[in-house]
């Protein structure tokens, strides 16, 4: 059984904290709960009362004549424990707490909600809280409406899972008269036992959500949460807002909840590991959600823009295109089709403009001839209110049979007053979802076209094997913080499957000199002592070293500097390696976060990293359609095909030397921090090549 189906379907509560008090939280959460037809029994428990809101009241838990399923506190912080010690000792294994103090308010709190989390764990009570506003599931065979909302929640599909209790009350409150109705409402505050994950995992099982909506100030467990998330979207869209983009937005997060923020950086590229659809407002994720709960996913990208007034069309357009759509290109027999039935004045090559004398029948013969053309996978339908002819209620109810039994999705703008002339309750009844302007439409249907592509992938999507176990750590001392040798990191490299340019370690000249002999072409030689991190600011790299002279000067000028910033009793390593011929620099690195556990890393490398800082993390190991996914995410997309003669980078290749590199940094925790830069693409040995690599372990 999922850990919240007595939380989200009870059948029956205890409200700890019930008042008569008019404007307690008390009397507010109790009045809540009656204005829904919960089907189960509630139990009211304060020992000033007899009886609340027509309801026995109880003095004390074990007064009451069975176990409630779940029990509410509604008690001051200093209260909690005792209600939860009241809890275990009546058997009930699941618990709202809205009770505010903890965490946020500074250590005192933050220690309190560490008591309270370690005895629900160990009493085997599912926890939820605290400082949360509760929850609500409108299935109508429960009807429970646990929070202190003043508004009732309007009926639908979407799960909504928030970290600020008092957001997804306004959530509601705004919600209330529109097309956005929601199946669950879980406020999680300050997460101190229930997770985000938990909540996604009950609502991908749920048979009454189709949607997964979250707003979130910061994921505590990122495994569980990433997990959780890949089998919930080949199945259902999750979509989120991530509030703390900025350093003023982490601050204010962290005060909210006493939580710390994610980094910016890896959230970014987390969620979209994770398949989360990430929105920049509140108002754009149910926007989205709207249409994803509504109509059917379109199958491609192509989209049709019907309408009775040319400048939306326009404005439409550009959101299209900005939203990673674009405009159909219509068959030739749906243009000869649209010519016989409008003026010729209209526009009949997509945007479709039948100007403003469109009426009903105008609008059905053209949306009837626009969803046939096998081009076109999705409809924006834009009606302004026409100043003649019909009406907006006129149009939606002729095309009613239409919609009826569309396989396209189909997004209407309605650019009218909502009145009755406007037919809003027909579009409901169509599971049309209504748009007063074109970009919000244009950005849902941008969110369903991705999600209809994330859905694909994730279900097609190969896993990531570690294989810990077969992979010999590298040596360290406990507690340590140090820099690797590079002979061990080039041989683990190689285990890996990571190719390095060709190479050898010397002691003396004559070893350099043989390799370069053998090599048959210009090398790089190198002091590889761990000591010494960065080499070519230290002027410990010689370049292009073509012949015997060269070489014995550079050899004698390294071995030198060498001596003067290694300690007296290190002797000099030298690395000789094969020149590679000038191509476009990579670089691959490494990070072990504390919160999400080994990162990987890929950019425009070589000395430029840092001032570019072209770069894309994912959380490792990352599979091959990841991989790809980061490469692309890079701006510096024109490098990477090749750039003022530099040759283009075998993107395959190059996706393939990133998965093996993350799989090195999962399987090898004891690596804190390892770089390989650069990398270059060698045009002529057809391979991707390390030329520098640095590792720190702990």
């Amino acid at each position: 059984m999922n850990r919240l189906e007595k939380i989200l379907r009870p059948g029956s509560v205890a409200v700890i904290g019930a008042s008569r008090k008019a404007g307690s939280l008390g009397k507010m959460f109790l009045d809540a709960i009656l204005r829904m037809p919960y089907t189960g029994k509630i139990y009211p428990v304060n020992p000033k009362a007899d009886e609340i809101s027509g309801l026995v009241c109880y003095p004390a838990l074990q007064d009451i004549p069975e176990t409630p399923d779940l029990a509410v506190i509604l008690l001051p912080r200093q209260f909690v424990m005792a209600a939860m010690h009241e809890i275990s000792a009546k058997n009930i294994k699941n618990c709202i707490v809205v009770s505010a103090g903890f965490r946020e308010t500074g250590a005192a709190g933050a220690e309190d909600e560490r008591d309270l989390a370690e005895f629900a764990s160990g009493h085997g009570i599912n926890l939820l809280g605290p400082n949360c506003m509760g929850i609500f599931n409108t299935a109508g065979d429960i009807c429970f409406n646990g929070n202190f909302s003043p508004t009732l929640p309007n009926p639908g599909t979407v799960g909504f899972i928030s970290q600020s209790g008092a957001l997804g009350v306004a959530v509601m409150e705004l919600a209330a008269g529109s097309d956005l109705g929601f199946s669950v409402f879980v406020s999680t505050g300050n997460k101190a036992d229930i997770k985000d994950h938990d909540v996604i995992d009950f609502m991908r099982e749920d048979g009454h959500t189709d949607v997964v909506t979250l707003y979130l100030e910061s994921i505590d467990d990122p495994a569980a949460f990433r997990q959780t998330c890949r089998r919930t979207v080949p199945l259902k869209p999750v979509l989120a807002v991530k509030a703390g983009r900025t350093a003023s937005g982490n601050r204010a997060a962290s005060s909210h909840t006493g939580a710390l923020a994610n980094p910016e950086f890896i959230m970014e590229g987390f969620l979209e590991q994770c398949g989360v659809i990430r929105l920049e407002t509140i108002e754009q994720l149910f926007d989205a959600a709207r249409a994803l709960a509504a109509q059917p996913l379109p199958k491609g990208g192509k989209v049709a823009v019907v309408t009775n007034a040319g400048g939306p069309a326009i404005l439409a357009s550009d959101a299209l295109e900005k939203s990673g759509l674009e405009l159909a290109e219509l068959q030739g027999k749906t243009i000869d089709r649209l010519r016989g039935l409008l003026p010729p004045e209209a526009a009949l090559h997509n945007p479709v403009d039948m100007i403003a004398s469109a009426n009903h029948e105008t609008y059905y013969q053209v949306m009837e001839t626009i969803l046939g053309d096998e081009k076109v996978d999705a409809v924006l339908l834009i009606i302004v209110k026409p100043p003649v002819n019909t009406t907006p209620l006129e149009i939606i109810t002729r095309l009613s049979p239409l919609m009826a039994n569309c396989a396209k999705p189909v997004l209407p703008v309605l650019m009218a007053r909502s009145d009755d002339q406007a037919g809003l309750e027909i579009f409901r009844q169509l599971h049309l979802p209504v748009y007063h302007y074109p970009e919000p439409a244009a950005r849902a249907l941008g969110t369903m076209w991705r999600y209809a592509q994330i859905q694909q992938r994730f279900r097609k999507s190969e896993a990531v094997v570690l294989h810990p176990e077969n992979e010999e750590a590298l040596p360290v001392e406990q507690g340590i913080v140090s820099q690797v040798p590079l002979v061990q990191l080039l041989e683990l490299l190689r285990h890996y499957d990571i190719s390095a340019a060709p190479y050898v370690f010397a002691t003396n000249l004559q070893e350099v000199t043989g390799f370069q002999s053998s090599s048959g072409g210009p090398v790089v030689l190198k002091i590889a002592n761990e000591q010494i991190i960065h080499k070519s600011e230290a002027g410990l790299v010689k370049l292009n070293l073509g012949n015997a002279a060269q070489i014995e000067t550079a050899f004698g000028e390294l071995n030198r500097a060498a001596k003067t910033v290694l300690p007296p009793e290190v002797e000099p390593v030298f690395i000789v390696q094969k020149q590679v011929a000038k191509g476009t620099e990579i670089v691959l690195g490494g990070k072990r976060d504390e919160h999400f556990g080994p990162l990987v890393m890929v950019g425009i490398g070589g000395v430029f990293v840092e001032v570019l800082k072209d770069v894309a993390f994912r959380v490792a190991p990352v599979n091959a359609y990841e991989a790809r996914e980061m490469i692309n995410a890079l701006q510096s997309q024109t490098v990477l095909d090749g750039f003022r003669g530099l040759p283009a980078v075998n993107r395959g290749r190059l996706a393939y030397t990133l998965t093996r590199f993350s799989l090195l940094l999962a399987e090898h925790p004891e690596i804190t921090e390892m770089d390989l830069n650069p990398l270059i693409w060698s045009a002529e040995d057809n391979e991707l090549l390390v030329v520098d690599i640095r590792a720190t372990v702990k």
